[in-house]
Formats: structure tokens, sequence, C-alpha cells
């Protein structure tokens, strides 16, 4: 379990690299051939005496197949969640968690709603925290930026709002880092002072934009002492690697990809 979950983050890390890529398609259909016979073996559902390994590895499949793009794991995910208000047993606890991210990130603006609706709702701090944070993953831009309004409002808490706007950086940096500096003023009276130096690089630190870089370097001049950018210097550095990654990397998969992928 412990490999195939090694394989199951090293596929999804690289997955991320082809992101807004023509030639992501390519990679994902040979990803999800490599990890879909392994969640069929092992179902959906636990089986009685199965170790801890074998249960964390399940939510990794579901979890890595869903960011994948594999449409039955989505929908097997989509049914549960609606299945869960006359059908508990839809829903288990230890499936509870994953089936939420896996719904969140793929909603529609319906369901992004009806999820809200849910945080609105919702009378434990904890779970709705978690369920304002679920709104702040989705891939959709335009849902992802409703996040990022929400987050700027009452409505979500003055932890919560910080940690949506980081959330969405998980998909969108660009689009979080461009917002956050947009209303630099706002955001930083949800951060203390210590908080601040590193907040804004790292919003910015899985851009695959080589302007991020000036962008960051423009902010560190503007906003932070000299002997304060420890975390925008390793900001910028994550964000050269991935270029490289992209521009040296990326190339050599695709070829393996052409000789043994099918």
């Amino acid at each position: 379990p412990q490999i195939w979950g090694d394989i199951a983050n090293t596929l999804n890390q690289l997955d991320g690299y082809y992101r807004s890529d023509a030639r992501q398609a390519t990679f994902r259909a040979f990803a999800t051939r490599q990890l879909n016979p392994m969640l069929a073996r092992l179902g959906w559902d636990a089986q009685a005496g199965e170790s801890d390994p074998v249960a964390i590895l399940r939510l990794q499949l579901i979890s890595t197949l869903a960011r994948l793009g594999d449409a039955e794991v989505i929908a097997e995910a989509r049914r549960r969640y609606a299945a869960q208000a006359t059908d508990p047993a839809a829903l288990p606890a230890g499936l509870r968690k994953t089936v939420l991210a896996v719904v969140a990130w793929h909603a529609d603006a319906a369901t992004w709603e009806q999820l809200r609706a849910a945080a609105v709702a919702e009378k434990t701090p904890l779970v709705k925290d978690e369920l304002y944070r679920l709104l702040a993953s989705t891939r959709d831009p335009m849902l992802a930026r409703h996040a990022l309004e929400l987050a700027l409002t009452d409505e979500p808490g003055a932890t919560t709002s910080p940690r949506m706007i980081s959330d969405v950086a998980g998909q969108h940096p660009d689009l979080a880092f461009d917002f956050a500096i947009a209303h630099k003023t706002k955001v930083d009276g949800m951060l203390n002072v210590l908080r601040r130096n590193g907040y804004y690089p790292n919003l910015g630190r899985g851009s695959l934009d080589p302007a991020m870089v000036a962008k960051l370097q423009a902010h560190a001049d503007a906003h932070l002492a000299a002997g304060s950018r420890r975390d925008t210097e390793t900001a910028i550095g994550d964000v050269i690697y991935s270029q490289s990654v992209r521009e040296l990397r990326l190339p050599v998969i695709d070829t393996w990809l052409e000789k043994h992928g099918g």
C-alpha cells in the first residue's frame, strides 16, 4: 500500500506540472490506467480486517483519480454525496472528507452554492471551517474567484478567510496572488505582522508563469525589509524550478509515453 501510495502521489505531482497544457490529457490517460485497477481491487468500502495502510491507500487513489479527471470516480463521489441524505451508509465517516473534497473540486455553480449553504448552516466550528475551505478548492476559475470574494467578507470568519485564499492558490496561484495583492489592505488586516512576510510569497510559489518571479520580487521590494525575504526567495526558486521541469523534464516524459504509454 505504501508503494502504491507513493506512485499515486508522484503521478499527482507530475500532473500538476502539466496544468493548462494540451499534453495533460495524454499523461492523465496513462496515469489513470495505472491506478484504476488498484482502486477496483480495493473497492470504495472498507473490508473487515483490512489494515490502516490499505484504508489510507483507498483514499489516496480516490482523491488522485478524481484530480486526474477520472469520470467514474467523480460520478461515484457525487452519487454518494447525493445519497447520504437518505442513506447514511453511502458516505461512511472514513470516506466523508475525501468524497466532499472530490465533489467540491469538481463542483458546478449549483453544487458550490449547496456547499456554501451547508457551511452557513453548520454549527460545529471545525466542520464549518472545512466546508468554507472546500469552497476555495474548486478547479473552476470563476468559482475560485467567488471564493476569493467571499473570503473578504465576514461570513467565513477571520481565521478561515486567509486560509481560503491560500486554498485557492493550491489550484490557481496566479489568481490568488493577484487578488490578494489587489486587496492587500483588507488581507493584511486578517494576518498578524509576522505572518504577512510569508503569506503572499506562498500564494505565488505554485505558479507556472515565469512572470510570477517579477511579481514576487516587486512585492518584496515594496513591502519587505531586506532581512525578511526568505519566503520570497524560496517562492521564486520554486517557480523557477517548476519552469525547468516543464521545459526539460516533461518532454522526456512525453517521449516515454509515446513509446510505452499505450
